[in-house]
């Protein structure tokens, strides 16, 4: 992996990050305008609520671009990535490693240098809004179930595990230093 992060998305602006979460989508199967519109509104639980005045256009760029191309099926309009696309999706596997990392270590870095009462602020804020993890396990846990090599999928998951036993020791630590 490269030690520089590339902040930015390295496809020359061909494609934007809107771009890439449609594109993610149509790697194993064709999907219909609707069903991207929906899978993305589901997938960002309230964060984000993308309209179909910013959908659709981007599935048209990216048709434009050449990325993907579309299909008319049952009155249904699919869309499917070219080849173009797959490869540009190959591409970005590197990126996609390097902006989780980047996005890791950027909020450890954050929430490392708040002071007390703003962390109080931003915790409280995201303690109410109903997202308890920062990236969800399940998320995590389900791509890696999906892998088609299971001794690498054993790995991944008792890496986990020994995370998440490790977290754990910790806030067990730290709620026994708190508890009156």
């Amino acid at each position: 992996m490269n030690t520089r992060m590339r902040l930015f998305l390295p496809t020359s602006g061909k494609v934007t990050p809107m771009h890439t979460v449609i594109m993610v989508q149509l790697l194993e199967k064709s999907r219909y305008g609707y069903e991207i519109l929906r899978n993305l509104r589901d997938d960002f639980g309230g964060v984000w609520t993308p309209k179909t005045g910013s959908v659709y256009p981007a599935l048209n760029a990216l048709v434009k671009k050449g990325l993907i191309e579309k299909e008319k099926i049952e009155d249904k309009t699919y869309y499917n990535l070219t080849n173009s696309g797959r490869i540009l999706m190959d591409e970005m596997g590197d990126y996609v490693a390097e902006y989780i990392l980047f996005n890791t270590r950027f909020i450890e870095s954050t929430v490392k240098r708040l002071p007390a009462k703003f962390t109080q602020q931003v915790f409280y804020k995201i303690h109410t809004s109903g997202v308890e993890e920062i990236l969800p396990e399940a998320t995590v846990v389900e791509a890696i179930r999906r892998l088609s090599d299971t001794s690498l999928a054993r790995i991944f998951l008792e890496s986990r595990r020994q995370v998440l036993t490790d977290k754990l020791a910790l806030v067990e630590r730290n709620l026994r230093e708190i508890a009156p």
